[in-house]
Protein backbone atom coordinates (compact mmCIF):
# COMPACT_ATOMS: atom_id res chain seq x y z
CA UNK A 1 0.00 0.00 0.00
CA UNK A 2 1.27 3.45 -0.92
CA UNK A 3 1.97 6.21 1.62
CA UNK A 4 1.19 8.79 -1.07
CA UNK A 5 -2.24 10.31 -1.66
CA UNK A 6 -3.55 11.38 -5.08
CA UNK A 7 -2.20 14.94 -4.70
CA UNK A 8 1.26 13.55 -3.85
CA UNK A 9 1.14 11.33 -6.92
CA UNK A 10 0.17 14.29 -9.13
CA UNK A 11 3.14 16.27 -7.83
CA UNK A 12 5.49 13.34 -8.34
CA UNK A 13 4.30 12.99 -11.93
CA UNK A 14 4.66 16.74 -12.50
CA UNK A 15 8.30 16.65 -11.38
CA UNK A 16 9.12 13.32 -13.00
CA UNK A 17 9.80 11.47 -9.75
CA UNK A 18 8.77 8.07 -8.47
CA UNK A 19 7.53 7.07 -5.03
CA UNK A 20 10.67 4.95 -4.66
CA UNK A 21 12.91 7.99 -5.29
CA UNK A 22 11.10 10.01 -2.64
CA UNK A 23 11.21 7.14 -0.14
CA UNK A 24 14.94 6.72 -0.77
CA UNK A 25 15.54 10.47 -0.35
CA UNK A 26 13.55 10.50 2.89
CA UNK A 27 15.60 7.61 4.26
CA UNK A 28 18.88 9.37 3.38
CA UNK A 29 17.79 12.72 4.85
CA UNK A 30 16.51 11.21 8.09
CA UNK A 31 19.68 9.21 8.67
CA UNK A 32 21.71 10.77 11.48
CA UNK A 33 25.07 9.65 10.12
CA UNK A 34 24.71 9.62 6.34
CA UNK A 35 27.50 11.28 4.38
CA UNK A 36 25.29 12.89 1.74
CA UNK A 37 26.57 16.43 2.41
CA UNK A 38 23.16 17.99 2.98
CA UNK A 39 22.73 17.42 6.69
CA UNK A 40 25.41 16.54 9.17
CA UNK A 41 25.56 13.95 11.90
CA UNK A 42 23.46 14.53 15.02
CA UNK A 43 25.43 14.88 18.23
CA UNK A 44 23.94 14.66 21.70
CA UNK A 45 25.60 16.31 24.67
CA UNK A 46 28.90 18.18 24.56
CA UNK A 47 30.43 17.94 21.11
CA UNK A 48 32.09 21.29 20.50
CA UNK A 49 35.24 20.13 22.22
CA UNK A 50 38.39 22.14 21.68
CA UNK A 51 40.43 21.11 18.64
CA UNK A 52 43.50 20.53 20.79
CA UNK A 53 43.70 18.76 24.12
CA UNK A 54 42.68 21.97 25.80
CA UNK A 55 41.14 21.97 29.26
CA UNK A 56 37.54 23.17 29.53
CA UNK A 57 36.87 25.88 32.12
CA UNK A 58 33.67 27.06 33.78
CA UNK A 59 32.38 30.59 33.26
CA UNK A 60 29.55 31.99 35.37
CA UNK A 61 27.30 34.67 33.91
CA UNK A 62 24.31 36.56 35.22
CA UNK A 63 21.24 37.17 33.11
CA UNK A 64 17.61 38.05 33.73
CA UNK A 65 15.44 35.07 34.61
CA UNK A 66 13.27 35.66 31.54
CA UNK A 67 16.34 35.43 29.30
CA UNK A 68 17.40 32.19 30.97
CA UNK A 69 13.93 30.79 30.29
CA UNK A 70 14.32 31.73 26.60
CA UNK A 71 17.76 30.09 26.44
CA UNK A 72 16.43 26.96 28.14
CA UNK A 73 13.46 26.73 25.76
CA UNK A 74 15.69 27.22 22.70
CA UNK A 75 18.17 24.59 23.90
CA UNK A 76 15.33 22.11 24.43
CA UNK A 77 14.07 22.74 20.88
CA UNK A 78 17.51 21.77 19.56
CA UNK A 79 17.86 18.86 22.04
CA UNK A 80 21.09 20.28 23.47
CA UNK A 81 22.16 21.59 26.87
CA UNK A 82 21.96 25.27 27.77
CA UNK A 83 25.76 25.35 27.93
CA UNK A 84 26.02 23.96 24.42
CA UNK A 85 23.44 26.46 23.15
CA UNK A 86 25.36 29.38 24.69
CA UNK A 87 28.72 28.04 23.38
CA UNK A 88 27.33 27.94 19.85
CA UNK A 89 26.14 31.52 20.09
CA UNK A 90 29.44 32.70 21.52
CA UNK A 91 31.29 30.95 18.69
CA UNK A 92 29.27 32.97 16.18
CA UNK A 93 29.58 36.27 18.10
Amino acid sequence: MSDFNERDKELLEKFGMTEEQVSSDVERMESEDAGHGITGPIYYGLHMLPKRDERMVTVTIKMPESQLEQVTAAAKRYHISRSEYIRRHLTNA
